[in-house]
């Protein structure tokens, strides 16, 4: 009975410690969209934010002071939402994504310099210099564009709908993830096919980090892979977490960090290099916001890792200070 008894208590213990997990305070709380947001991206640099909110519209909001400067829509008969946007590394550019169109504007003027017809999109990505994007299409591809040209440069196949897109900002390769249960790298010079993984189910998201030294790899509900880009693409790093769906995730720019946003509300601090998890917490939403149940749609780490920037699918956007694991 004895051992019983202290078997539960302990059990008891861990319980409350990992509840203390959830209770990190945020630096700072705001609300973007009252009903919710439908996608959300942030800028590299923290300085702008895209909401594409359920009611139709898409708003880009100035960061620094929390204020909408631009309301954005493709077409004016549209009712539509934006499923999806992206920022160049200078936050010059954005290309904001419906499921039938793309729009690239000048930031912040929201002057439009380009839009195009296009079916069936799933994600998008833009390059550094905001002249290309990466655009991942449930036709089995995912095609890099020549942005300023309006042409296609390279078509990557895959078997099945592509999930998730990422551009490394050295502009050396492409990443894309499909429902073919691959991750596959490409070859931005060439367009050659480097290498893919196979994550064994339908592939959640796909990220690289800012240098292209580091690509990572996330199935729906399972495994989250960190691969070396160069060569064949060795394994550095499982999440030592098994079972879990990523919808948002960014590398400190040494790599040594990872920031992590699940489709369950929860936001993760990783050690990348050993697949440790150093951080974690479920984000608070005030009672008038429904659901409670949210996603992370996007998050950012700051240039030394110090401070992350989140938005969740219920409109709150929030900033926390991150624990100097590394130095």
């Amino acid at each position: 009975m004895r051992k019983k008894l202290t078997l539960f208590v302990l059990l008891c213990m861990l319980t409350l410690l990992g509840a203390c997990s959830d209770n990190k305070t945020a630096l700072k709380t705001v609300i973007h969209a009252d009903i919710g947001s439908y996608s959300a991206a942030i800028s590299s640099d923290l300085n702008y934010l895209m909401t594409g909110s359920i009611g139709g519209f898409g708003r880009l909001w100035d960061l620094t002071e929390n204020k909408v400067l631009l309301s954005l829509q493709h077409q004016d008969s549209n009712g539509g939402s934006m499923i999806g946007a992206a920022f160049s590394a200078r936050s010059e550019i954005l290309v904001t994504m419906e499921q039938q169109s793309l729009a690239r504007w000048r930031i912040p003027s929201g002057k439009l310099m380009g839009y195009w017809s296009w079916p069936n999109l799933t994600d998008i990505d833009v390059s550094a210099n905001g002249r290309y994007a990466l655009i991942g299409s449930k036709d089995n591809q995912a095609v890099y564009f020549d942005m300023q040209e309006g042409k296609m440069i390279y078509v990557f196949p895959h078997h099945q709908k592509v999930t998730s897109v990422s551009l490394s900002k050295d502009g050396r390769y492409a990443l894309t993830g499909s429902n073919d249960w691959h991750a596959s790298l490409w070859d931005l010079k060439s367009g050659e096919h480097l290498w893919s993984k196979n994550m064994k189910y339908k592939i959640a998201l796909v990220t690289l980090s800012d240098d292209g030294e580091l690509a990572l790899a996330n199935a729906f509900i399972g495994e989250t892979h960190i691969y070396n880009t160069r060569g064949k693409g060795d394994l550095l790093a499982k999440l030592e977490d098994k079972k879990m769906t990523l919808v948002s995730a960014d590398f400190s720019d040494n790599g040594r960090i990872l920031a992590a946003g699940r489709a369950s509300k929860s936001i993760d601090i990783w050690d990348s290099t050993t697949g440790k998890r150093n951080e974690t917490w479920r984000p608070k939403v005030k009672h008038r916001v429904q659901p409670d149940s949210a996603t992370i749609l996007d998050l950012k780490l700051d240039t030394n890792a110090r401070t992350l920037i989140s938005e969740s699918s219920t409109g709150i956007g929030q900033s926390w200070a991150i624990k100097p694991y590394l130095n």
